[in-house]
């Protein structure tokens, strides 16, 4: 059986009272929920992006949410969550990494309803029906694995931890979205020491690949693939902060050469 995904329904606003009382829906007002700590803050933004019971609980365990308070916040939030999507098929999903945060988002997107087959690298999986891949990693992305995704004509999305942030995205549509390579190419336009950079951090590892983190970039892909969004969103792992980047397409990567059709949203059944 597929997990159920809880999403607060977007059509109702979530509007702060004071610091700590949270509003959901203004006209009507569908739930007053107070005594909301940062902890229980992050759950509702999570919830906001659509998140498992079980992620929840493996998020809150991660913040310092206590069980009973999950709890009650499940409860409260109720009246505003979005009726269920119709049944759909369950995609399948490649996670591909040798960092710890791949077992991790493996094991969230298959709580989440995806059917997940991993590997340090893609070369050797079987692309059959695979609908799309992650590739998690840290610092930068290897070239050579985004390289193969693209000519599999594949989606697929980056995850890379640093050393204060992950780095989720952008969603790879090839043909039709800005690549990973368009990114890299204008990184180095704003700074042309980047070309010499990115290299020395190969294989180095990343203080941001924690359990929180990776859970949290877990919860971005899921939303990412199930709404086709190809901006990029980076993570503080220290304040929590999300901010969103829009990336266009480089002038000088062939990648758009090949105009594809339209592919339909990828989510977990």
């Amino acid at each position: 059986m597929c997990a159920m995904i809880l999403r607060l329904d977007p059509r109702r606003a979530l509007v702060w009272r004071d610091p700590r009382t949270v509003q959901l829906g203004v006209d009507p007002v569908v739930a007053v929920i107070d005594d909301i700590g940062d902890g229980e803050a992050r759950l509702l933004g999570a919830l906001a992006t659509g998140v498992t019971r079980d992620g929840l609980d493996v998020l809150a365990e991660l913040a310092g949410v206590r069980l009973d308070r999950v709890e009650r916040l499940v409860a409260a939030i109720q009246p505003a969550l979005a009726p269920p999507p119709e049944p759909v098929a369950r995609p399948r999903v490649a996670v591909v990494g040798a960092v710890p945060a791949t077992a991790r988002i493996a094991g969230l997107l298959a709580s989440a309803g995806f059917r997940v087959v991993t590997g340090a690298t893609g070369e050797a999986l079987d692309t059959a029906g695979i609908a799309a891949a992650v590739l998690v990693s840290h610092h930068v992305v290897d070239p050579l694995e985004h390289l193969r995704w693209l000519n599999r004509d594949l989606l697929h999305v980056p995850v890379v931890f640093g050393e204060l942030a992950v780095t989720i995205g952008p969603l790879v549509d090839p043909g039709r979205t800005p690549c990973i390579a368009c990114v890299e190419q204008q990184r180095t336009d704003a700074d042309p020491a980047w070309a010499a950079i990115s290299p020395q951090l190969w294989r180095t590892q990343a203080s941001a690949d924690t359990e929180l983190a990776a859970t949290e970039a877990a919860l971005e892909v899921v939303r990412m693939l199930a709404e086709r969004a190809t901006h990029q969103v980076r993570l503080d792992t220290e304040t929590g902060a999300r901010t969103e980047r829009t990336w266009q397409p480089s002038p000088r990567c062939g990648c758009r050469g090949l105009e594809l059709s339209g592919v339909t949203p990828i989510a977990a059944g």
